[in-house]
């Protein structure tokens, strides 16, 4: 597949691409990725380049996992990353710099509509998952429509090869009506 760009009212989503190697880098060094995220601790340069000179490219070509660079415009610095992986599963970083704008759900909402009109063959939904704990991310997937779910296995792979718990979700063309809802346990009701 070749990588498509996608655009939303202020963000442009576009191919991670070499000259993004020094911000993945630094945004990677943050102590949450250790904590929530299975990307290599310690984080280093080489990995940011391996990640985008490789691994992203290949993974576009092969249908393995579309990944896009979050930018407030074309050609603007990167702010972070959105991914869905094929099974249609999400995973998403933002730098710490950035967050609280909801950038991010922004970026997830515009890659879930593309996926579900279909961007990704005959899509019915797309999954999310996170480590039990990582507030950020459920409050990122409720405010793009994800109901959450409860699975039988609620588990997500941890970096170290141990299964960890963890929270699901499922996002529909439609969102369901009671997505908003479904998150009360972990997020309380307040909008």
């Amino acid at each position: 597949m070749l990588p498509v760009a996608l655009r939303t009212e202020r963000l442009v989503l576009d191919l991670p691409v070499e000259t993004d190697v020094e911000l993945v880098a630094h945004y990677c060094t943050d102590p949450l990725f250790r904590t929530y995220l299975t990307t290599p601790w310690p984080y280093t340069v080489e990995h940011a380049r391996a990640f985008l000179v490789e691994y992203v490219p290949a993974a576009w070509r092969s249908g393995d996992e579309l990944t896009w660079a979050l930018r407030r415009g074309a050609g603007a610095p990167l702010l972070g990353v959105v991914g869905l992986r094929r099974g249609n599963e999400i995973g998403y970083w933002l730098g710490a710099e950035h967050r609280g704008e909801a950038l991010m759900a922004e970026a997830v909402d515009a890659v879930c509509n593309w996926a579900l009109a279909g961007g990704v063959g005959d899509a019915e939904s797309v999954l999310w998952r996170a480590n039990e704990g990582n507030l950020a991310s459920a409050q990122v997937a409720r405010a793009a429509g994800f109901r959450r779910t409860t699975p039988r296995i609620a588990t997500v792979p941890g970096r170290d090869g141990r299964v960890l718990p963890a929270w699901h979700a499922e996002r529909r063309a439609e969102p369901e009506p009671d997505a908003y809802a479904s998150w009360e346990p972990i997020l309380g009701s307040a909008r």
